[in-house]
């Protein structure tokens, strides 16, 4: 596969997952687990969401940055700068035709999983570095005796629980976040695998 499509991998997968995310945000029928955390914390910050989430992806990959670089490449940059950047273009657009679609809550909330696990799968397939959360669960493994499967529920629990604490709302967007992300991912993950070209 030529550096160009890795690249091309990455802002593709990073368009999925900003769109996937800003229609669960105005969809306002409970959010991914991340979004849960940012929305709690800024029940208390008056910040637009996409600069919360860029602050948070910036924070999490510089402790990476300082803690365990080899998980960090080119993706993790245009992938934690991207996110909030595209959130902040997408979550507008949609709030407005969110006023005249019928439906549209459910329609996002059905959706937003789907595109975010194909979106996680195309980003992760490019090889060009973790994203910020993937990139923490990571350095967690190598510090701990502890599965990434664990590190992950637990980092994911400790975020919605947080979120809700503050204030966020937890609702059906994100028991289906919950449960289709994970194997849409792997779906994904699996058909690139078998559909890439041989070195």
């Amino acid at each position: 596969m030529k550096e160009s499509k890795k690249i091309g991998q990455v802002f593709l997968g990073t368009g999925l997952i900003a769109l996937a995310v800003s229609l669960l945000i105005t969809a306002h029928q409970g959010y991914d687990t991340i979004s849960t955390f940012l929305l709690g914390i800024l029940n208390f910050v008056e910040l637009p969401f996409w600069i919360a989430s860029l602050c948070f992806n910036c924070v999490v990959l510089l402790i990476v940055a300082l803690l365990g670089r080899e998980e960090l490449g080119i993706g993790s940059i245009i992938n934690g700068v991207g996110l909030g950047l595209l959130i902040g273009i997408f979550e507008p657009m949609l709030d407005k035709v969110s006023v005249h679609l019928p439906f549209y809550s459910w329609l996002a909330i059905i959706a937003a999983p789907i595109l975010f696990g194909i979106g996680a799968g195309i980003y992760v397939s490019s090889n060009k570095g973790s994203a910020a959360l993937e990139a923490l669960t990571a350095l967690i493994y190598k510090r701990t005796k502890l599965t990434q499967k664990t590190i992950r529920i637990g980092l994911d629990a400790a975020m919605v629980l947080i979120g809700f604490a503050l204030g966020a709302s937890v609702g059906l967007g994100t028991l289906l976040c919950i449960v289709f992300i994970g194997p849409i991912f792997e779906a994904t993950m699996k058909f690139l695998a078998a559909h890439a070209p041989a070195a």
